[in-house]
C-alpha cells in the first residue's frame, strides 16, 4: 500500500535510484518519467520530484504547469538564476536549494510541497471573492448612477432603493445591480 504515485526525474542515473529508493522507503509509489514524454505520465499522478543538474526548458514547463493545476512539485536544484527561482516559486514549486541527498527527508519536502499547494489554492479563492466583491461594487456604482440619473435621486436615496429592491426580490444587491444594467443595456438597443 503506498501513500501516493510520485512521478520523480532525475537527470543523473545515481540520483534517480536514490530518489526512487527514498520514495519507497516512505511508501509512496516511485514512477519514473521517461524524458522523451513526462507529459503522458502525468495523469493521475499525486505528486512530482526533480533532481536535476540542467533544469531543461521542457521540465521547467512540466513543472511550472503540473504546480499550477494543484500538483504538490518538489524541485531540488543547487543552482538555479533568480529569474527562474522566481518563476518556479510563483508557479507553485517548491524548491530545495541543494542536491538530493542519501538520507533527504523526501516525505517532509512532499508535505510542504502540498502545505503550500494549499495555501496557495486559499490564496486564490480569497483573490476571486475579492475579484467578485470589486465587480459587484462597480455594478452597484453603475446602478446608482443610472437610478439618479433616470429619476433624479441623490446617492443615499438610490442606494437604498437598490438595497430595497434587492430585499423584495431576494437577490444580492450585486446581482440586481447587475440586472439592472443588463436591463439598461438590452432597452438602449
Amino acid at each position: 500500500m503506498s501513500f501516493s504515485r510520485i512521478l520523480f526525474f532525475a537527470d543523473e542515473l545515481a540520483q534517480a535510484n536514490r530518489l526512487a529508493l527514498l520514495l519507497s522507503r516512505y511508501g509512496h509509489e516511485p514512477v519514473p518519467l521517461a524524458a522523451r514524454d513526462p507529459w503522458s505520465q502525468a495523469e493521475g499522478a499525486d505528486g512530482l520530484m526533480l533532481d536535476c543538474k540542467r533544469l531543461t526548458a521542457e521540465w521547467r514547463l512540466l513543472a511550472t504547469t503540473l504546480a499550477e493545476r494543484g500538483l504538490p512539485v518538489v524541485l531540488f536544484a543547487d543552482a538555479l538564476p533568480d529569474h527562474l527561482q522566481q518563476q518556479l516559486l510563483a508557479a507553485g514549486v517548491t524548491l530545495v536549494p541543494h542536491k538530493l541527498g542519501d538520507k533527504e527527508p523526501v516525505e517532509a519536502w512532499i508535505k510542504l510541497a502540498r502545505t503550500q499547494q494549499g495555501a496557495r489554492a486559499q490564496q486564490q479563492q480569497r483573490m476571486a471573492a475579492l475579484e467578485q466583491k470589486l465587480a459587484e461594487r462597480k455594478w452597484v456604482e453603475r446602478a446608482k448612477g443610472v437610478l439618479m440619473k433616470q429619476h433624479g435621486l441623490d446617492e443615499e436615496a438610490a442606494y437604498q432603493a437598490l438595497r430595497s429592491a434587492a430585499m423584495q426580490h431576494s437577490l444580492s444587491l450585486g446581482e440586481l445591480a447587475r440586472r439592472l444594467l443588463a436591463k439598461q443595456e438590452q432597452d438602449a438597443d
